[in-house]
């Protein structure tokens, strides 16, 4: 398998995993080197360059916006429930066309 085909493959097992990562930023404080798994294998912070950490930032920030914005959404989702429920207690008092 080619590096790049390789790359995708990778990707594509991120972004299928939901969360992509976890970062063990503890590390330091017990004076190992902060490590992040992905794809089951440990690589240190350090050894993804730089690139690699930005790709990792990027991860980290959508993945937050992404559980802010599936908050929001069953947060309308209760809303429009309440809505629905309220709308057909008042449709019991009226009577329907014909």
């Amino acid at each position: 398998m080619s590096k790049q085909r390789g790359r995708q493959q990778d990707s594509k097992n991120i972004e299928n995993q939901g969360e992509t990562e976890a970062v063990d930023m503890n590390a330091q404080e017990r004076g190992d080197k902060p490590s992040v798994t992905i794809d089951g294998a440990t690589y240190t912070l350090e050894s993804l360059g730089e690139q690699g950490r930005e790709q990792l930032k990027n991860l980290q920030v959508t993945d937050q916006e992404m559980r802010r914005l599936q908050d929001q959404l069953a947060i309308m989702q209760t809303a429009r429930n309440t809505y629905a429920r309220i709308l057909g207690d008042v449709v019991k008092n009226v009577t329907p066309q014909t």
